[in-house]
């Protein structure tokens, strides 16, 4: 897989703190178009995990409709910034969980989110993947597949090989450039099967940045 630290050395921790430190409180973006697809697909969630939610406009936009939400991400100060949105918004359905991927913190989060609901899951990760490193990333799937049960989903966008010369509009960061083909391998070995799956240009448009995403829905065996 193709690789860009474009952050030059620094911590992504650090990086992704940094970035979500400096939101206003009680701003929350627009969902994405992940999140109205991923919706209309799976109506009928009794438990949405997030993982990798950032500022929460995925989270919230599941939960004004009425899904239990449960999200995770590395960032202390993503988690902070959405707990007071969370506050203001006055939503009792959606929680929010600092833990990084490759750590047992976040295998400890995620079997234990999953524990609280007997309907079905979805795991939810959009434009997360290609901020993993091969390790996390292997780490992740380990994670996903010791958490969810027999037939519970999971969701996922991001950032293909075919984007590594596109425009990009955020700030320097890491990211890779993931070969769909071999998410479906890694997959396949995790126990999961592929419902649905596409790429292209037009999914996951930002400003001048088109990106040349992947997604897909993948179902535990």
């Amino acid at each position: 897989m193709l690789q860009d630290n474009r952050v030059g050395g620094r911590d992504k921790g650090k990086y992704w703190n940094e970035f979500y430190s400096g939101r206003p409180d009680g701003k929350i973006d627009p969902p994405s178009q992940f999140a109205a697809f991923v919706l209309q697909e799976a109506p009928d969630l009794s438990l949405m995990i997030e993982v990798g939610s950032g500022g929460g406009r995925d989270s919230f936009f599941f939960a004004r409709h009425g899904v239990t939400v449960a999200a995770i991400d590395g960032s202390i100060s993503a988690v902070q910034a959405c707990e007071r949105s969370r506050a203001d918004s006055g939503l009792a359905n959606v929680t929010f969980h600092c833990a990084s991927v490759g750590t047992s913190q976040f295998h400890e989060v995620i079997s234990g989110l999953r524990r609280t609901t007997d309907g079905a899951a979805m795991v939810y990760a959009r434009f997360f993947l290609h901020a993993l490193t091969d390790d996390e990333e292997d780490d992740f799937f380990s994670g996903l597949a010791e958490a969810l049960e027999i037939g519970d989903l999971v969701a996922f966008e991001y950032r293909t090989v075919r984007d590594a010369s596109g425009a990009k509009v955020t700030p320097d960061h890491y990211r890779r450039f993931v070969d769909p083909a071999q998410v479906f391998v890694k997959a396949g070995n995790h126990g999961f099967v592929v419902e649905y799956a596409v790429e292209g240009y037009g999914l996951a448009k930002f400003k001048q940045d088109d990106a040349y995403v992947a997604r897909c829905i993948l179902r535990k065996i």
